[in-house]
């Protein structure tokens, strides 16, 4: 009997009794556990068949690949509970993103309005100052003007 790997990959658990696992045929029974008995490579190898053998729906399974099936199956489910919280992370930080796209928008914008503040008080101060230039300079002129209608009188 060969191992049938396209028939072993439908095969179902269904619960452990007494340390063995118990596997289900095509016709969804539970497959008796067997020993091979003819003299070979094989003798004493224990298998997984279907229960109307020799009438059998194809199922065939060797307990120690059943077991490697088993180790794959364990590590595969470890690998989809990562990947799903990995998932579940992925989509809090997507969300954490978006607050936080917000929150600097919501800043630019006072940073922008700030920005347009120092501007216009820029503008004001150095109108203040053209203006106190001005100021000065009528007030020099009109000393200068004086000082100078005084001597010349």
């Amino acid at each position: 009997m060969a191992s049938n790997s396209n028939a072993s990959s439908r095969s179902v658990s269904r619960s452990r009794t007494s340390g063995t696992p118990q596997m289900v045929c095509y016709h969804n029974e539970l497959a008796p556990l067997r020993v091979v008995r003819h003299p070979g490579p094989n003798m004493g190898k224990r298998f997984y068949g279907c229960p109307h053998w020799p009438r059998t729906c194809g199922f065939f399974q060797w307990l120690d690949e059943c077991n490697d099936i088993r180790d794959l199956q364990y590590q595969l489910l470890e690998k989809e509970c990562i990947i799903s919280e990995l998932q579940h992370e992925n989509d809090i930080l997507k969300v954490e993103v978006g607050n936080l796209k917000k929150k600097l928008s919501q800043k630019q914008d006072v940073v922008d309005e700030l920005s347009i503040e120092c501007t216009e008080r820029s503008l004001l101060m150095d109108e203040m100052f053209a203006k106190r230039r001005i100021t000065y300079v009528l007030l020099f002129s009109w000393v200068f003007f004086a000082v100078c209608f005084w001597l010349k009188a």
